[in-house]
């Protein structure tokens, strides 16, 4: 075992396997990192984004409904016109 260790230690192809295995190593570390990191704070966004976006459909189903109380009443009002506007006999 140690003859083998010692066969390794010494070889270039071991130091450049090593290295790239630190490399390798340490760039996992850094996404894992920015990974958990940037997702606590994109997360409270979201859920930001997320509040704002349900006010906003709440507020557009009001308007909607607005909107054929309105036209409701402009037909009432223009069948109003209408009669009127017959002459009367």
């Amino acid at each position: 075992m140690n003859t083998i260790l010692t066969i390794l230690q010494q070889g270039t192809t071991s130091a450049i396997f090593e290295i790239l295995l630190l490399l390798l190593v340490a760039a996992i570390i850094g996404y894992l990192t920015s990974y958990f990191y940037y997702k606590a704070i994109y997360t409270r966004k979201i859920n930001v984004l997320e509040n704002e976006k349900a006010q906003l459909k709440g507020d557009i189903e009001r308007l909607l409904a607005d909107k054929a109380n309105l036209e409701t009443q402009v037909k009432e009002k223009e069948a109003e016109i209408v009669a009127l506007k017959k002459p009367k006999k």
